[in-house]
């Protein structure tokens, strides 16, 4: 009989939920599972936000060399070094393609280091997407309260904020082209964002444990585990002997010297590190104060700054050109603040009189692909204006 299954993810640096076998789900410290999971197999739960999916055309016919060619075929399509990055490859090809994970090393180690210090040795380290059920013509949705997951294909799937959900999955649909999906299955909340996909939604009735719903949807066999390369079960046993047979060669005193050593700059440098963790995500928090979930701030910076770059429909940069060149016609027209958010530019103004902001109307009008609509109050003799931008669509 196989050894019961615990699936796991991280709340915090050192807090987790998990869910038993026998389906209740717990939150708390690592070492509280630790001491309760006993010959169980662990697999840990990646955040989806951490770890990025691909399908790579096969690289080439020998399968021996697709982990040295696939950093190289997917480096036009990352932000980050490939240095910094570690790369998972699917275990047999689908449809000529290659499924790929790629999530950032230290992150990967940070977890694996977490749950070695609380006695914890995960069998395998799933990104959320793909443990979502899914089948030939359906996409799957898991709805919480701020975030969302989607899987989109066998391989392919991501994790966003609500708010963005409808975005990506546009998006999504629009690379599909003919493999579009029959219907969409949500779990969770309300899904009023999902209704101009123009794809049918249906419903799952019963409310659902993300981690019970991603237990149902766990095949060993058909999962992408990142536990691969230097990161593998069989690399962990190895660093785990290689300090013992130095020891055996060691004298006794020296052993205690550098083992004491090795100690205090471990001490000091998880210090540093801890520190500029913290420092990160507080800077994250300034420049992105609405964000309500902090896995790894700078793939969400990133994905933030992706948000504002221009696109098909319109992006903020495109938008901030078209309001501010009919501006330059009027200076005793003054901008005083400006907003940016879901496609939609707002403009503050003041100063100026009825005839002149008529005029500044008239210009926006006569541009282009651009929807304009002006508010314009009088306050102690200054007249004060509020302009929103949109772009129409095509």
């Amino acid at each position: 009989m196989p050894a019961p299954l615990w699936l796991f993810r991280f709340i915090s640096t050192d807090q987790a939920e998990w869910l038993r076998p026998d389906g209740e789900v717990h939150r708390g410290p690592l070492a509280d599972l630790a001491g309760r999971t006993g010959d169980a197999r662990l697999v840990l739960v990646a955040p989806g936000e951490a770890v990025t999916l691909h399908r790579l055309a096969l690289p080439s016919r020998q399968r021996s060399t697709w982990a040295r060619a696939v950093p190289f075929a997917l480096e036009d399509h990352l932000v980050e070094d490939i240095e910094t990055l570690h790369f998972a490859l699917g275990g047999t090809a689908d449809d000529g393609h290659l499924p790929v994970a790629v999530v950032d090393r230290s992150l990967l180690r940070a977890w694996l280091e977490s749950c070695e210090q609380a006695g914890l040795v995960p069998v395998a380290v799933v990104p959320e997407p793909l443990l979502l059920p899914w089948q030939s013509g359906e996409w799957s949705v898991l709805l919480e309260e701020q975030r969302a997951l989607a899987r989109i294909g066998r391989w392919e799937g991501f994790a966003a904020e609500r708010d963005n959900l409808a975005l990506l999955l546009a998006q999504a649909l629009a690379e599909a082209g003919d493999a579009k999906p029959q219907r969409l299955r949500v779990w969770g909340a309300p899904a009023t964002e999902l209704a101009e996909t123009g794809i049918e939604i249906h419903l799952e009735d019963a409310p659902v444990e993300p981690l019970a719903l991603f237990a149902a949807g766990y095949q060993p066999a058909a999962v992408l585990n990142l536990l691969q390369g230097a990161y593998s079960r069989r690399a962990h046993w190895g660093r785990w002997l290689r300090p013992w047979r130095a020891a055996a060669l060691l004298a006794g005193a020296i052993l205690l010297t550098q083992g004491v050593e090795q100690m205090y700059d471990h001490w000091r440098l998880q210090r540093e590190l801890t520190a500029l963790r913290a420092e990160i995500e507080r800077t994250f928090k300034d420049a992105v104060p609405d964000a309500t979930r902090i896995v790894n701030p700078k793939a969400q910076m990133e994905a933030r700054l992706r948000e504002l770059a221009p696109s098909s429909g319109g992006g903020f940069l495109e938008l901030l050109y078209q309001g501010l060149q009919p501006l330059a016609n009027f200076p005793n027209v003054t901008l005083r603040g400006l907003g940016y958010r879901d496609g939609q530019l707002d403009l503050v103004l003041e100063g100026g009189n009825p005839a002149v902001l008529d005029q500044l109307r008239q210009q926006f009008d006569r541009q282009p692909g651009l929807r304009m609509d002006m508010r314009t109050t009088q306050r102690e003799g200054q007249m004060e204006s509020k302009i929103t931008l949109k772009r129409t669509p095509s």
